[in-house]
């Protein structure tokens, strides 16, 4: 049997190149709820990763008529039309930088865009373009779909701060007299060489960085019904336009793990090691993500970090009380700065007041659940009972 090596060299988003990586495929329902991950090795492409998964899905769960939701990392042409293929749709991310010159025009004339109104005021708009083609590198990946180009103020506002970052680092790093290689993402993208290999930064290339300013706040997705649906089956314009903000979930559900669960760094080695590190973590994650919709069904929301703030100051001490053996209530030490570390001393003071004055979250994670929360200090069979399990001495 050949042996899977999972820990390999591999493109990293952090830029730690001098460790290796594993990759993982999450799978989650509209809910955000974990279904499945798949381990792959660090060098793994993206988009050759995706057929083994989708392949096993089907054999595993029988997935067939389904709507695929990925982000741009996993929209290539040939993917589409294997998802196709496998009697898949898909709504997937689109990438604007790299939309043909007709797409591009008719993105940022105004006329057909349709406003997304909340509490009054247009926060974004968007407009569809049908049959719109998704091209391959070779002709018979080429796939017709629809295609939603939208705009949101409040995107654009965090792309022009990120520009703004880009262009002090890449003035700084000409001042350092810092060599780059020229690339088409990233701060380096908007960086001036002379050269078409490594050289030393000359300054901002304006027409990159004024064509990247005039993209600030757009984005697309592309979408597929599947191909044995009805035409009544398939999801409303608006529908698709306000998807673009659920493809953060998955997102979200790497930076839970990251964070709070404990998934990086791995002190594990061999594979089915890591294997089992990932298994603990998802679970983990399915077990706050359950918890999390059970709070927004009980109409008692509360967000993943103070649930995970809620369950850390959710601690007792066994003591001796005579022969009896008691529990008590204590708090673990907090950060209290996690999480606001922007905030001023006085802002500070202020939060930690108003959550003061906010229900208990350790009680309504317990309601929540169909448990009783215990008092300050009780005994065995009282602790028992707070938990729903029998205690033995």
């Amino acid at each position: 049997q050949k042996i899977e090596y999972l820990r390999m060299r591999g493109p990293s988003k952090e830029h730690r190149f001098d460790l290796p990586l594993t990759s993982i495929a999450l799978v989650i329902n509209e809910e955000g709820i974990p279904i499945d991950f798949y381990v792959y090795a660090g060098n793994a492409s993206e988009f050759k990763t995706m057929p083994a998964s989708i392949e096993s899905l089907k054999q595993k769960y029988n997935v067939k008529e389904s709507i695929v939701v990925a982000d741009r990392g996993l929209n290539s042409a040939a993917n589409l039309k294997m998802l196709q293929s496998n009697d898949l749709g898909f709504l997937m991310a689109q990438k604007v930088s790299n939309l043909d010159q007709k797409t591009t025009k008719a993105m940022f004339d105004p006329e057909g865009y349709i406003p997304i109104i909340k509490q009054g005021e247009q926060v974004a708009r968007f407009k569809v373009v049908k049959d719109w083609t998704k091209k391959g590198k070779r002709k018979a990946e080429d796939t017709k779909c629809t295609l939603v180009l939208t705009f949101d103020k409040r995107r654009q506002k965090r792309d022009l701060a990120v520009l703004e970052v880009w262009k002090q680092l890449v003035l700084k790093k000409q001042a350092q007299g810092v060599k780059v290689k020229p690339k088409s993402s990233g701060w380096a993208s908007i960086a001036k060489t002379s050269e078409k290999t490594e050289a030393r930064i000359e300054g901002i290339d304006e027409e990159t960085f004024e064509a990247k300013r005039r993209l600030a706040g757009y984005a697309a997705l592309v979408y597929k019904n599947a191909p044995n649906c009805q035409e009544t089956d398939a999801v409303p314009d608006g529908r698709l336009a306000a998807t673009y903000h659920e493809l953060n979930q998955i997102e979200s559900c790497f930076r839970i793990m990251k964070s709070h669960l404990g998934l990086r760094p791995m002190y594990v080695r061999n594979s089915n090691h890591i294997k089992g590190h990932i298994l603990i973590c998802v679970i983990a994650l399915g077990i706050l993500k359950l918890l999390q919709w059970k709070l927004n069904k009980s109409g008692t929301p509360l967000t993943i970090p103070e649930i995970i703030r809620a369950l850390n100051s959710a601690t007792t001490v066994p003591i001796k009380s005579g022969d009896e053996l008691m529990f008590l209530q204590c708090s673990r030490p907090q950060n209290i700065r996690k999480g606001l570390e922007r905030l001023s001393q006085e802002e500070l003071k202020a939060e930690l007041a108003e959550r003061r004055k906010q229900p208990n979250q350790v009680e309504i994670l317990f309601k929540t659940v169909g448990l009783v929360p215990p008092a300050r200090l009780v005994n065995l069979k009282e602790m028992g009972r707070c938990l729903g399990v029998r205690l033995t001495t």
